[in-house]
């Protein structure tokens, strides 16, 4: 006696095909989630925030060595006097003025920092007459992009400190890098000194260099350049 044999319904093999399609939409989802909210980069404001932070305890112990120094150039610069210091919390907010500094601290969680300046010891020599740098460490990075932000930046809030331009061309060096200028009539020649600033940020550090000189000893290229120095010393901080 023949039995009668059932076809085997091809719906079961669609079915398994879907869920197979569904488990790797969520597998996607759910690493492209963690790469953003975990271990990879997060934005937040609109600035990408690398994963990983500059250890403070680390930076803070070696932070004048992360500055530019006399012994970065082949020009001889002297460190003006009174110009090699901790510009702690309570220095930057003399600094800047009570009314700005100490708002400024608490609003983007700066810990501290340090400041070198250094003048030029041979005047015949073509480069910049003066040299100033800072290394500022923040509790994370959103602060220390804080710190660069219209909203908080000394450049852009203190009048008596306005640049003369926020120069237009793109500053490649770190992330939320600005650069602005001024310029001067040198009392007595009456030659004009130009004074060119970055300032930049590389995860929770923020840096900030400063050049002046004579027209032609000085340029927003060559700041930029100091600014990469400083950066890659900030780097090696692990």
């Amino acid at each position: 006696m023949s039995q009668n044999v059932q076809p085997v319904p091809k719906s079961g093999s669609k079915n398994l095909l879907i869920v197979l399609l569904v488990v790797i939409v969520l597998a996607i989802v759910g690493v492209t989630a963690y790469l953003l909210l975990g271990s990879g980069p997060s934005l937040i404001g609109g600035n990408l925030l690398g994963g990983g932070e500059v250890p403070q305890a680390q930076f803070v112990v070696g932070m004048n060595k992360l500055v530019l120094r006399p012994q970065d150039f082949s020009v001889a610069y002297n460190i003006v006097p009174g110009g090699n210091l901790n510009m702690s919390n309570a220095q930057l907010s003399n600094n800047l003025g009570a009314a700005f500094g100490k708002p400024f601290i608490l609003n983007t969680g700066r810990v501290d920092g340090w400041d070198l300046a250094m003048e030029r010891v041979n005047p015949d020599d073509f480069a910049p007459e003066y040299i100033r740098s800072r290394v500022e460490i923040y509790q994370d990075a959103s602060g220390a992009a804080d710190s660069l932000s219209e909203d908080w930046f000394w450049a852009y809030q203190l009048e008596e400190r306005a640049p003369d331009q926020f120069l237009d061309k793109s500053c490649n060096v770190g992330t939320d890098c600005v650069t602005f200028m001024y310029t001067e009539v040198k009392p007595g020649s009456g030659s004009i000194v130009e004074r060119y600033d970055t300032a930049l940020r590389y995860k929770n550090v923020t840096v900030w260099v400063m050049i002046k000189g004579q027209q032609g000893e000085v340029s927003e290229d060559l700041v930029l350049n100091y600014a990469q120095m400083v950066l890659d010393k900030v780097k090696t901080v692990q």
